[in-house]
């Protein structure tokens, strides 16, 4: 009699695993007819009942309901009509993980070779979901998407160590992870900015705007310290960086730490621009205006059209000859004593011309930057009529 109530059970049992199976076949059926609200309720019985036998067939089938969803607003997308972008993002990421875990109960692998066609497909998708959200302002939902994209092979075993993933053709990695980076800086998410910086500085397009975004985030995040490191690093070979932390090291009287900086990018390359240009900057500070011309001429000389090394050139001259000038008045000298101290200050005026009319040439559109310059040296040396026709640009 046991036997015969247990036989029972055992048959009610299968029976009711036939039938969450047969849930999974209606399913199927309900997505081909495109009854996916229906299809969903469907799935969703038989995924959480406990009962269903073929459970990597539930998953399967789930994941190509969730494509269905994501795939009709990219096609809107596609045919430039309105898309919901949040439903499109929640699906392909349920998608993903359906697959996933369908791949966790497919001992028989009947459904690899599909899903893993799949996710190396799907994986584009990821970028577009990035973007949406990035032009929607989305920041923190775009670092996720990008953030998804770039650790794609860790996300999904079965993926893992395919080619086409580890070695992308579509999308450079680096550039992703630039994205990964702006898109946390935009979002104030400052951690998440330094996820990636390593992937992003090999960008070499958005080189520069990285280091900066990894200099802002540290100045957000309050990390002077860390932020001075970096700088140290960075300006090597960006002079906009070299100059902000000569300008900090400036405005903190740190001469010592301005000056062992200089020197230290000296040392490692004495035919740098930056180099010169900052042992040069440092000097100026010092106004030790005659010490520092020759790194500026030098800088200037390495790169012909670093506008910043001729500008310093030519205020090294003019500030030297003003120097001049102030002592004059504060000595007893003869007549010919002092006109050869004019002299003196005349001939360096003159001697910053050329790099203030080089500044000319290579900024004719900024004549803020050279012609009052210009102007005082006129003025100095008496030269009327080239003073005159600075006062046309100044107008």
């Amino acid at each position: 009699m046991r036997k015969y109530v247990l036989s029972i059970a055992l048959l009610m049992a299968a029976t009711g695993a036939f039938a969450q199976n047969r849930l999974v076949k209606k399913a199927q059926g309900l997505i081909e007819e495109n009854n996916l609200a229906e299809a969903q309720t469907t799935l969703t019985q038989a995924l959480t009942s406990g009962e269903t036998k073929n459970m990597a067939m539930a998953w399967d089938t789930q994941g190509d309901l969730y494509q269905r969803l994501f795939a009709d607003e990219l096609n809107k997308a596609a045919a430039h009509q309105p898309m919901d972008t949040a439903k499109f993002v929640k699906n392909l990421y349920a998608c993903l993980d359906a697959y996933e875990k369908c791949n966790e109960f497919d001992e028989k692998q009947e459904y690899l070779a599909k899903n893993k066609e799949n996710l190396i497909k799907f994986r584009t998708f990821l970028m577009y979901a990035g973007q949406f959200n990035f032009q929607n302002h989305h920041f923190e939902e775009a670092y996720k998407a990008y953030d998804a994209w770039l650790n794609f092979p860790n996300n999904h075993k079965m993926v893992a160590n395919e080619p086409k993933v580890l070695n992308d053709t579509v999308f450079d990695k680096n550039q992703v992870a630039y994205y990964a980076c702006l898109a946390a800086y935009q979002g104030k998410d400052y951690d998440k900015v330094g996820v990636h910086m390593d992937e992003a500085l090999k960008y070499e397009k958005e080189a520069q705007t990285v280091r900066q975004l990894h200099l802002m985030m540290l100045l957000e995040k309050g990390d002077t310290a860390q932020w001075i490191n970096a700088s140290k690093q960075y300006a090597k070979n960006d002079e906009v960086i070299a100059q902000n932390l000569l300008a900090h090291y400036a405005e903190k009287k740190m001469n010592d730490e301005a000056l062992a900086f200089a020197d230290e990018l000296l040392a490692a390359d004495s035919n740098n621009k930056i180099a010169n240009y900052s042992k040069g900057v440092v000097l100026f500070e010092q106004e030790k205006y005659d010490e520092a011309l020759p790194y500026f001429e030098k800088s200037a000389q390495i790169d012909p059209t670093f506008t910043d090394a001729f500008y310093n050139a030519g205020v090294c001259c003019c500030n030297a000859g003003y120097a001049i000038n102030e002592e004059i008045g504060k000595k007893k000298l003869t007549q010919k004593a002092y006109d050869a101290e004019i002299t003196k200050v005349k001939e360096l005026y003159k001697k910053g011309e050329p790099y203030f009319l080089k500044v000319k040439e290579l900024e004719p559109d900024n004549p803020e930057r050279w012609a009052s310059r210009l102007k005082t040296i006129y003025y100095i040396t008496g030269e009327k009529e080239k003073e005159t026709e600075m006062d046309a640009y100044l107008k």
